[in-house]
């Protein structure tokens, strides 16, 4: 095989390798559960940096993801946040309209 073959055999198994096994930075694992109009939610594995609209969240949140989770007062993570919940926490709060986890 010339060097030209084994650089581009190796180039290819490197991107072989990127693509099947995604970082962990690509997203929180674990669970966050919250209540809106008296229902109990969960998110699985949340993507870090994304916005979730919750609706009219509010009281016990559980944050089993490995990620801060930021709760926005206004949709689209828009206005003041009412609370951040760490990782691992759980924290009964006022009402917040979506939540984003640290990246």
């Amino acid at each position: 095989m010339t060097a030209f073959g084994r650089a581009l055999a190796a180039a290819g198994i490197a991107a072989a390798l990127c693509a099947g096994f995604p970082l962990s930075a690509q997203g929180a694992m674990g669970t966050f559960t919250y209540k809106t109009c008296g229902n109990v939610r969960t998110l699985s594995n949340p993507a870090g940096g994304r916005c979730y609209a919750v609706g009219n969240a509010s009281g016990e949140v559980k944050n089993s993801a490995n990620r801060d989770a930021s709760l926005y007062a206004g949709r689209a993570c828009h206005g003041d946040i009412v609370r951040t919940v760490s990782a691992d926490d759980t924290e009964e709060v006022g009402a917040f309209a979506s939540v984003q986890f640290d990246s």
